[in-house]
């Protein structure tokens, strides 16, 4: 592995479900040719890798939580495309997330293949967020 080689970051504080993700990550990054790091939000950032995605699994926690924790709004992973990997569909979640800069966010409640599929579209350059972003708040 050379000093700039492409890879995934993998953040998830849970050990358990961050190897579960790793699981299901490896055969779709060796396809894409990427390495995968894993760490948990308190780590200091990796460096000396190009970074072509950033998966933050915040399982039932709120990204808002997170926000005022000051787990993700220190801006060190805004350089490369981030996405949101949770169990909370709702709206509020999904705003918090694009407030973050995050350009994918993954209810839990998606089948692998379309959620590999929304991973490798994120990384290509474009941005998913499921339907019930466009529902009310109150919904």
């Amino acid at each position: 592995m050379g000093p700039l080689s492409r890879a995934i970051l993998l953040i998830d504080e849970q050990p358990l479900r961050r190897e579960a993700y790793l699981s299901l990550l490896t055969p779709w990054a060796v396809e894409h040719k990427l390495t995968i790091r894993t760490q948990d939000l308190s780590s200091d950032p990796l460096g000396g890798e190009d970074l072509a995605l950033v998966v933050i699994c915040v399982g039932s926690r709120s990204v808002t939580e997170l926000q005022l924790r000051g787990e993700t709004d220190d801006g060190r992973y805004r350089s490369s495309p981030t996405v949101i990997i949770s169990d909370v569909e709702h709206p509020a979640e999904i705003a918090a997330a694009l407030q973050l800069g995050a350009r994918g966010y993954l209810p839990t409640l998606l089948s692998s293949p379309l959620a590999l599929r929304a991973l490798t579209f994120v990384m290509s350059g474009g941005e998913f967020f499921p339907a019930s972003a466009l529902q009310p708040p109150d919904a």
